[in-house]
C-alpha cells in the first residue's frame, strides 16, 4: 500500500518516492529486496495520492499497479484489500510503503501465516503492538503494548480467506491494517510472530527518521 498521503512530509509528495540514498527511491529498494528474497512473487503497488509520480517513478521495474480512487476516504485496510482481491493468490505478503528494511525483516516468511515483530526497538512507543500467547501465536494487536508489530504481515489460507472477506467491505473502510489483522484472529485465524535478530526496520514518517535508518548502517 502506497495510496496515502504522509501529512508530515506531504509538502515532499509521496512518501515511497523519498530518496533513501543517491539511486533509489524508498519503494525501489523495497522492490529490489522483495524480489531478492521472492524472485517468482508478483509485486501490487496500491496507489492514489499523487500517483502518477509513482507511476512514472516505477515504469521500468515490472510492478502492477491498483488505483484507490477513493484514498483519501478510506484507510489503508481498503486499499491492501483492493490488491489483494486483484491478485487472487494464494499467499499474500504485505509491506507498508514507507518501510525500509533489509532482507532479513522478510527471509523466510512462507508457509502458516505470520506478522513480523519488531525486536530491536526500531519502532516508536506509539506504534501499534502485539501480544503474544505462550506458543508464539499473536492475540491480539493494539496501542500501548511494548512489542511492535513492523508493518509486514504474510498470509495464506485461512487467514487470508477472512482478510480479504473482511478488507474492502463499506463498514470497514476506515480501518487500520492491524484491525483486520484482529478481525481474523477473533474468528479463529492462527498468525505466527517472525522475527530475526539481524532484522533492521524503520518507517519512514519524518525526516529524523531517514537520519535513524542512515546511522543504523
Amino acid at each position: 500500500p502506497a495510496a496515502g498521503m504522509g501529512y508530515r512530509m506531504k509538502s515532499y509528495g509521496p512518501k515511497a518516492l523519498i530518496k533513501v540514498n543517491q539511486k533509489q527511491t524508498l519503494i525501489e529498494r523495497q522492490i529490489k529486496i522483495l524480489r531478492k528474497s521472492y524472485p517468482l512473487s508478483e509485486i501490487f503497488v496500491v496507489i492514489g495520492f499523487e500517483y502518477e509520480k509513482i507511476i512514472s517513478a516505477l515504469a521500468k521495474h515490472s510492478v502492477k499497479f491498483i488505483f484507490n480512487p477513493i484514498h483519501e476516504q478510506t484507510n489503508v485496510l481498503y486499499s491492501i484489500g483492493l490488491a489483494i482481491m486483484a491478485a487472487s493468490y494464494p499467499e499474500v505478503l504485505i509491506v507498508y510503503g514507507d518501510l525500509v528494511f533489509n532482507q532479513y525483516a522478510i527471509k523466510n516468511l512462507r508457509g502458516s501465516s505470520k506478522v513480523v515483530v519488531d525486536t530491536n526497538n526500531f519502532f516508536k512507543k506509539e506504534e501499534v503492538g502485539v501480544v503474544l500467547s505462550h506458543n508464539n501465536y499473536v492475540t491480539n494487536m493494539s496501542f500501548g503494548i511494548d512489542t511492535k508489530w513492523a508493518q509486514i504481515a504474510y498470509l495464506s489460507g485461512k487467514e487470508l480467506n477472512l482478510f480479504k472477506n473482511i478488507s474492502t467491505k463499506k463498514e470497514c473502510c476506515h480501518w487500520f491494517g492491524y484491525e483486520g489483522l484482529n478481525y481474523v484472529i477473533e474468528n479463529g485465524g492462527r498468525i505466527e510472530c517472525y522475527r530475526h535478530k539481524l532484522m533492521k526496520i524503520f518507517e519512514i514518517d519524518a525526516a529524523r527518521d531517514l537520519e535513524k535508518f542512515y546511522k543504523s548502517g
